[in-house]
């Protein structure tokens, strides 16, 4: 199960990041607030549905001041977390101005 987070990690983050759905309730949390990204989500974006489902992988997702990545400041950072592996993430970059 792992290695199936962390094959799948940067790809659902980029895509859940760039989905309008998810990106207005990402950008409505508060920083360290996790939403919950449960695998049968009908939501989930297409490209990494069926990956996500057929594993049943699970993700947190929380807005962070900080990471090891390096953004252009004003954007706001989103974490992804592998539901069952806290060591297992992926960050994305967001501009706030596009939901």
């Amino acid at each position: 199960m792992k290695e199936e987070y962390k094959y799948i990690i940067s790809d659902a983050a980029m895509e859940i990041s760039i989905d309008s759905y998810w990106r207005n309730k990402i950008f409505k949390l508060k920083e360290h607030e996790k939403l919950k990204i449960e695998y049968d989500d009908d939501k989930i974006p297409s490209y990494v549905k069926k990956y996500i489902l057929n594993n049943k992988l699970s993700f947190y997702v929380e807005i962070v001041s900080e990471c090891e990545e390096d953004y252009d400041e004003g954007l706001v950072i989103f974490k992804f977390t592998a539901a069952e592996y806290s060591d297992i993430y992926a960050f994305s970059g967001n501009n706030p101005d596009i939901v």
